[in-house]
């Protein structure tokens, strides 16, 4: 590898499977430094985005110790099983987390491109602390973020991911907590949520106040990051129509937009009946019906709504006692999906065949971590 040159080398380590491409790391020295360039994640993500070949982070918890993650990747082998049909085979493997991460109870796991944003709540001289570490899987290098205060009260969801064109990476985080407000009008008090988002730029010293939220978001993790943008479901603040949107904060500009939703209801207090992803490179909403399909949602043209397709329906032999959370669209067409925290499937859309995939050492419980 000595003799190639760096963009060579580069591109022959982009194509491999992000768990080999960690390993490589330890081969030596000038390998460590080619695995460390600051480039090799945007390049490794844009190859297996093109092959549809996805990389899951499986976290999963425990209600003694702490959490473990696992790591699945290399979906695009594909084997015969018995009845000589084509199926797909992986290993999920433990990550090994720094001591600082030991025996700790994640409250929110975002992956972006071998990057991991993990957070906590931790107790410190009877205070409680909102506490953030990103961890990058290529050089084991660990951050950590400015501990947040947290009371009782307060709803905290986050977000993780950069801008195409501006490649700094940034943790966003969101506290929900209700406040007295007075109207002056009717002369009394009355208590609101109130949601307000900060901002840190890895590499910098302090989170950044961007204010109170200009919309109200539905209190999850971030699912999904695409052009730029991270997104949620939430709702436009307007007492008496409030109207269920789907809620951008662009990460360069650091501003929050409106997308308007398919025609399609969404239940805030259901929250396994829809979620938001991104497949085959569209923003995607995917909504449980109530006579068990799965309807699939695509914007075509992201940002218009005249552009929402529903492209296909999810609609198995059998009735689904857990939600069939779709991840990804594989390279034979089959939709890669988590089902129940307890396996992962794949769905072929023709024959509405479900399929469990034969994955080794798969933990249970266990949720995909969103790989935004």
């Amino acid at each position: 590898m000595e003799k190639l040159s760096l963009t060579l080398s580069h591109n022959i380590l982009s194509r491999l499977p992000l768990f080999s491409l960690f390993n490589c790391k330890l081969v030596c020295k000038s390998w460590y430094n080619l695995v460390k360039h600051p480039n090799l994640p945007f390049l490794h993500h844009d190859f297996h985005e093109s092959h549809n070949s996805p990389s899951l982070i499986l976290h999963s918890p425990h209600s003694h110790g702490g959490d473990q993650l696992f790591f699945v990747d290399n979906f695009n082998y594909v084997d015969r099983d018995d009845n000589h049909h084509q199926s797909y085979k992986g290993v999920a493997k433990e990550i090994v987390l720094p001591d600082e991460l030991d025996d700790h109870k994640f409250t929110s796991v975002l992956h972006c491109d071998g990057f991991l944003c993990l957070s906590y709540m931790e107790v410190e001289n009877l205070s409680t602390y909102n506490k953030f570490w990103v961890y990058n899987l290529f050089t084991g290098e660990l951050m950590r973020l400015p501990p947040k205060p947290m009371t009782p009260e307060y709803k905290v969801v986050s977000g993780f991911g950069y801008h195409p064109k501006y490649k700094a990476r940034k943790v966003v985080r969101i506290v929900e907590h209700e406040c007295v407000k007075y109207d002056s009008k009717l002369g009394n008090c009355e208590l609101s949520l109130e949601q307000t988002t900060e901002v840190f730029s890895l590499g910098t010293l302090s989170w950044r106040d961007k204010g109170k939220n200009p919309f109200r978001i539905r209190m999850q993790s971030c699912q999904v990051l695409i052009n730029g943008a991270l997104h949620w479901f939430g709702q436009d603040k307007v007492k008496k129509y409030s109207q269920n949107i789907i809620v951008s904060f662009d990460l360069m500009l650091e501003e929050f937009g409106r997308i308007s939703l398919p025609d399609i209801r969404i239940d805030e207090t259901e929250e396994d009946d829809s979620m938001l992803t991104v497949l085959g490179g569209c923003l995607s909403v995917i909504s449980r019906m109530p006579d068990n399909k799965i309807d699939v949602w695509l914007m075509k043209d992201y940002g218009m709504k005249e552009s929402w397709t529903k492209e296909f329906t999810i609609d198995p032999e059998f009735h689904l006692l857990g939600f069939l959370r779709p991840l990804w669209v594989l390279s034979n067409g089959e939709i890669l999906a988590e089902y129940g925290k307890q396996a992962l499937f794949s769905y072929h859309r023709n024959s509405k065949k479900i399929k469990k995939m034969n994955v080794r050492n798969l933990p249970r419980p266990f949720q995909v971590a969103p790989s935004i």
